[in-house]
């Protein structure tokens, strides 16, 4: 069973990787929809689910937030993000991974675990 002491934590954790949701599917309505108007890109699935994950993805910030600072909460969120895009943009969309990213993802998650200390 989850420690109450570490359910702010996981709403963290779970809101970063809504926003990498968000992020992927905002992607995807790109792909999806080429050299579209505004109206036609705003109604595209990929893109309304993006705003339900990217939406999901505050609401657990916030509620983190009550608990945790800030100063510690945002960049520990957004780090996680940030490494989760890097891989699953890699996975799905065949994107590049390079050495220079690598370390770069290896530095921002040192970061998380030494902020968070």
């Amino acid at each position: 069973m989850i420690q109450i002491s570490k359910l702010p934590w996981l709403l963290v954790a779970v809101s970063a990787f809504c926003n990498c949701i968000g992020n992927i599917l905002l992607k995807q309505s790109r792909l999806a929809i080429n050299n579209s108007n505004f109206l036609i890109t705003i109604a595209s699935p990929w893109f309304i689910a993006a705003l339900i994950f990217y939406s999901t993805g505050l609401l657990l910030l916030a509620k983190a937030l009550d608990q945790l600072p800030i100063s510690i909460v945002v960049p520990t969120s957004q780090g996680i993000g940030f490494i989760l895009v890097t891989f699953f943009s890699y996975w799905l969309f065949n994107e590049s991974l390079t050495f220079n990213q690598l370390i770069a993802v290896s530095l921002i998650f040192a970061g998380i675990v030494v902020i968070t200390r």
